[in-house]
C-alpha cells in the first residue's frame, strides 16, 4: 500500500474491496468471451463425434426425450450392418445444424453471456493479495516507490475470514475461451452438459501472464446491488488477521511514527518491521521495529 492508504487503512480497519471497473489493468475480469474454434464447422466436428460413438462397444446412456440421443441411437445400432456413411450423415447433419440454428444459437449464448457479465462487473467486489512481500517491483507498483508498507495477512479457516476462500490467479498468454470445443459438443451430444457455475469463477480467477510475477491470489464475490452502491465496499479486518506490518526502505520518519501508532492501538499483537536494501544483490532485509 501506498502511505496514504495505508493511514486509511488503519484508521478505519478496514480493507477496500473494489469492482474490476477501478483496476488498473482494463483486461482483468474485462477481457471479453470469444470462440478458440469455427463456430460454422460446428455440424463437422459433431459428424467426428457420432462417428466415435457409433463404433463404441456400448449404447452410452443418454437422455431418450432429446432429439440428438435419437441420432445416436440410430449412428450406433446401424454401424454392425451399415458402417458409417460419412457423406450421407453430412448432408443430415447440416440439415439438422441449420434446422437447429446451432451455429445462432452458440452465437446467441455467448451474447447473453457478455451481457451478464457487463452487468455483473459493477456489483462484483475483489480482494487481491499477493504470496509473497519481498517482490520489488510490487513495492515500487503498489507502495509508492517503497515509501509505503505492506501487510501480512493471515487465512483463518477455523475463523471463516474472507480470506479463508482466496483463490490462486491462473496466468495465461491469451484469456480463456468462452467454453471450448470440446465442451460444446460434449454438451449438444449429451454426453458432459456445460457446467455454467463455473464459467463466472474460471473468467474472475485468470490474468494475463505478464501479471505472473504478482503470484496473485483473489477473494471475490457479487454484491447484492439493492443494498449496496458505487463500486467497493469495506470490510473490517479482524485483529487475528493482521500478523505484520513491513514499512518500505525509503519510508519517511514522520510517516513511519503515525502509522506505527496507528497499528500499536488496533493491532498490537501485530509485528513491525523496517526494509533495508541488501548489499550483494537486488533484494530486502527486514529489521523489527
Amino acid at each position: 500500500m501506498a502511505p496514504d492508504t495505508a493511514i486509511a487503512v488503519f484508521t478505519h480497519r478496514t480493507f477496500r474491496y473494489s469492482s474490476p471497473l477501478l483496476f488498473n489493468d482494463p483486461f482483468d475480469i474485462q477481457s471479453g468471451l470469444h470462440f478458440d474454434f469455427d463456430v460454422d464447422d460446428i455440424h463437422l466436428k459433431i459428424l467426428n463425434r457420432l462417428e466415435e460413438l457409433a463404433k463404441c462397444d456400448h449404447l452410452p446412456d443418454l437422455d431418450w426425450t432429446d432429439p440428438w440421443a435419437k441420432v445416436i441411437k440410430v449412428v450406433w445400432e446401424n454401424y454392425p450392418s451399415y458402417g458409417f456413411p460419412r457423406q450421407r450423415w453430412l448432408e443430415q447433419l447440416a440439415e439438422k445444424a441449420g434446422d437447429l440454428s446451432l451455429d445462432k444459437v452458440i452465437r446467441k449464448t455467448r451474447e447473453d453471456y457478455a451481457n451478464a457479465w457487463e452487468k455483473l462487473l459493477p456489483t462484483l467486489r475483489v480482494f487481491c493479495v499477493s504470496e509473497e512481500r519481498d517482490n520489488l517491483l510490487m513495492w515500487a507498483h503498489y507502495a509508492k516507490d517503497h515509501t509505503g508498507v505492506v501487510a501480512e495477512v493471515l487465512s483463518l479457516p477455523k475463523e471463516d475470514n474472507p480470506l479463508s476462500v482466496a483463490r490462486q490467479i491462473t496466468y495465461r498468454d491469451s484469456p480463456p475461451p468462452f467454453y471450448s470445443e470440446e465442451e460444446w459438443l460434449n454438451d449438444i451430444l449429451l454426453q458432459k452438459r456445460l457446467d455454467h457455475s463455473t464459467l463466472f469463477r474460471k473468467y474472475a480467477q485468470t490474468k494475463s501472464s505478464q501479471w505472473s510475477y504478482e503470484k496473485e491470489w483473489r477473494v471475490w464475490y457479487p454484491s447484492d446491488p439493492n443494498t449496496q452502491s458505487g463500486l467497493w465496499v469495506d470490510m473490517p479486518i479482524r485483529k487475528s488477521e493482521l500478523k505484520a506490518v513491513y514499512f518500505g526502505c525509503r519510508i519517511e520518519e514522520k510517516f513511519k511514527h503515525k502509522l506505527g501508532n496507528l497499528i500499536s492501538s488496533a493491532f498490537p499483537d501485530a509485528e513491525m518491521f523496517r526494509a533495508e536494501k541488501l548489499e550483494g544483490r537486488y533484494g530486502l532485509g527486514y529489521k523489527k521495529i
